[in-house]
């Protein structure tokens, strides 16, 4: 069995980082693979246990004649079973399947379903392609519902499977002050100005405390917009507007609490890497987030948007470091053993035995 995956670009993000999860993973149950990176490696790509495996085709356009050349030269002498298209790499896998129609095309969707989404990128091409398309993964429930409502594919060909993590062993950190990360990419839909808000409700009531914004500049002007919130609000002590971390693993070590703050989400795999590091969790209602977390059995859930809420979570978690521990290690072994690689892959095979890929036996991951 030959897996062929194909992103975009290896920045810092959740569908990144589960394009790079799969290729380990790949290699720790023995699957003949590639990673296929169309426009450039973004960081991530160092995490990639075999760099052999890597491609990057250095596409500079969607009409990128050449790039595209060079992925049907790979397809042709690797000769997949699948190829694996996240995101938006499905309209070149598409365009090979037009050209080839030896393997099964397999389209993850991690972009999530939101009223912003539906007005600002409907997608209503891929109705055109949905016959090239054999089989949909998506990043949640509601799009996958989403995507039966269009009648894109039978219901039977459309399938959530839930993202999963990958840490190497984490350390307990010794900071003098409470220390929450908010890993997320700078774009308008992760909740960087209602954190800002939160932080300032709280450094008003003589909190100490302190929040490491962490993630990409996907989009370098709302970036700016946080630097300039945070200085307009006097929060410079308080807040941290950081770059990408290409070792979350580090990262997550020296941080006492995560946050996710989002408008919308699927599920987000940095929710999924608190949950390994035993970290304490604040996270909005949106996308599986609250299903993750038991409706809150295991972190606190907000409404997105609620500055209000996220304070007085924060303020709770501060002041109750002990109890709320406790709740992280039981969220710890959940996460471990419902999202862990072993239940995706379980899945998956089902997926590949779904569209006739033989599927070898294959041993537990390391």
């Amino acid at each position: 069995m030959k897996i062929l995956q194909i992103i975009d670009t290896l920045n810092p993000g959740g569908a990144e980082r589960m394009a790079v999860n799969l290729a380990n993973a790949f290699d720790g149950v023995g699957v003949d693979h590639k990673l296929i990176v169309s426009r450039r490696d973004g960081g991530l790509n160092k995490q990639v246990k075999s760099q052999d495996r890597l491609v990057f085709l250095g596409k500079k356009s969607t009409l990128d004649f050449g790039a595209f050349q060079k992925l049907r030269k790979v397809v042709a002498v690797f000769r997949p079973d699948v190829i694996h298209a996240h995101g938006t790499s499905i309209y070149w896998a598409v365009a090979l399947k037009y050209l080839n129609s030896d393997f099964k095309l397999i389209w993850h969707d991690h972009l999530g379903i939101s009223e912003e989404v539906l007005k600002t990128n409907p997608r209503k091409e891929l109705a055109l392609m949905s016959s090239k398309i054999d089989f949909i993964i998506t990043a949640d429930e509601k799009t996958r519902e989403h995507w039966i409502n269009k009648k894109l594919k039978d219901a039977d060909l459309i399938r959530y499977l839930g993202n999963f993590p990958q840490l190497s062993i984490i350390k307990t950190p010794d900071n003098e002050i409470f220390t929450f990360v908010h890993l997320a990419n700078y774009r308008s839909e992760k909740g960087h100005m209602t954190l800002i808000e939160a932080a300032k409700i709280l450094s008003d009531q003589k909190l100490d405390f302190q929040v490491r914004m962490v993630g990409a500049a996907i989009d370098s002007s709302w970036k700016e917009k946080v630097k300039a919130k945070v200085m307009k609000e006097g929060l410079e002590k308080f807040i941290l507007v950081e770059d990408a971390s290409e070792n979350v693993d580090a990262l997550l070590s020296e941080v006492n609490a995560g946050l996710v703050t989002s408008d919308r989400e699927g599920l987000p795999v940095a929710l999924l890497e608190y949950g390994l590091a035993a970290l304490p969790v604040i996270s909005t209602k949106v996308g599986q987030c609250p299903k993750v977390l038991l409706n809150g059995e295991f972190g606190y859930l907000i409404d997105p948007g609620s500055s209000a809420q996220l304070a007085e979570a924060m303020r709770d978690m501060i002041g109750n470091s002990e109890i709320v521990k406790t709740k992280a290690k039981e969220f710890q072994v959940h996460v471990e053993k419902h999202y862990g690689f072993e239940q995706f892959f379980k899945d998956y095979n089902q997926i590949l035995k779904q569209l006739n890929i033989p599927v070898e036996s294959v041993p537990a991951h390391d």
